[in-house]
């Protein structure tokens, strides 16, 4: 196992104001358990999730 988190590829626009995004229940569940072992905000805690794993991704292109 590499470590690295593999999703497939697509394109969509970057934004310059806050998004809503949806997750599944199993997501949002494993979300609280962290959030509940943590001082920071849902907002920062997701936010400082994605940013910190963004380097962990490769992107599977079809070719």
């Amino acid at each position: 196992m590499d470590n690295l988190i593999h999703i497939p590829a697509r394109k969509k626009a970057p934004v310059t104001r806050t998004q809503v995004v949806k997750i599944s229940a199993d997501a949002y569940n494993a979300l609280v358990d962290i959030y509940n072992e943590s001082s920071l905000s849902m907002c920062a805690l997701v936010s400082t999730i994605v940013l910190q794993s963004v380097n962990n991704i490769v992107f599977d292109k079809e070719e």
